[in-house]
């Protein structure tokens, strides 16, 4: 609830300048910032539960025309898995960082949206977050999984805009395709980011740096 007060009160006070992205073959920005998530979980009765987590994230665009970008991301991310069995929960995170690869669609020059592959790869120990298994009886989560994949979906805002910066709140949805049964591996969250346009396409000539 705090992230999501922060958004609006950020929406709210950021006035929209009169500059607005418009994407063109060629064009490479770069994107960088906190991200906000939490598993996909409801909470149980014997105590499991989803915290939010906060780290960082990192998205490049390459526009290929003047309605879409090639786009990929990379998230590092404190993963939590839950998983449930005959009434009883298991939640453990893991360390891992998470890569999409996909398209971004713009729908007009301060919204669009984007649908991704991504592959996650552990890169810690798993830690137990809560068990209601007696000893010797525990089952395991996607935790121990050294890759897991899926589909990442984003809804991005642009909403502050200079000639070369720009900040962006990009809502994320991560499904996974791999979690085990009956567990909880899909995540959401926000990623509010610095936008950079590192290279621009300029009328009648090549792309030239900034």
């Amino acid at each position: 609830m705090f992230v999501l007060r922060a958004i609006l009160v950020f929406l709210t006070f950021m006035p929209m300048c009169t500059f607005a992205y418009s994407p063109k073959e060629g064009n490479v920005t770069a994107t960088l910032g906190p991200y906000f998530y939490r598993t996909n979980f409801a909470g149980s009765a014997s105590g499991a539960k989803s915290s939010m987590f906060g780290d960082l994230g990192f998205i490049a665009n390459g526009d290929i025309n003047e309605k879409g970008s090639l786009e990929v991301a990379i998230f590092h991310m404190q993963k939590l898995f839950i998983r449930e069995q005959s009434g009883s929960y298991l939640g453990e995170e893991t360390e891992l960082i998470h890569i999409t690869m996909g398209y971004r669609r713009w729908l007009n020059s301060y919204f669009s949206a984007s649908m991704a592959f991504f592959s996650s790869y552990a890169i810690g120990d798993p830690r137990v977050v809560h068990n209601d298994f007696p000893a010797g009886s525990e089952i395991d989560t996607s935790a121990h999984d050294i890759t897991e994949y899926g589909f990442d979906f984003s809804l991005q805002a642009e909403v502050w805009r200079n000639e070369i910066y720009s900040v962006i709140v990009d809502t994320r949805y991560s499904k996974s395709v791999t979690p085990k049964a009956n567990e909880s591996a899909d995540h959401y969250g926000a990623f509010i980011g610095l936008k950079y346009l590192v290279q621009e396409k300029r009328k009648g000539s090549g792309p030239l740096p900034h």
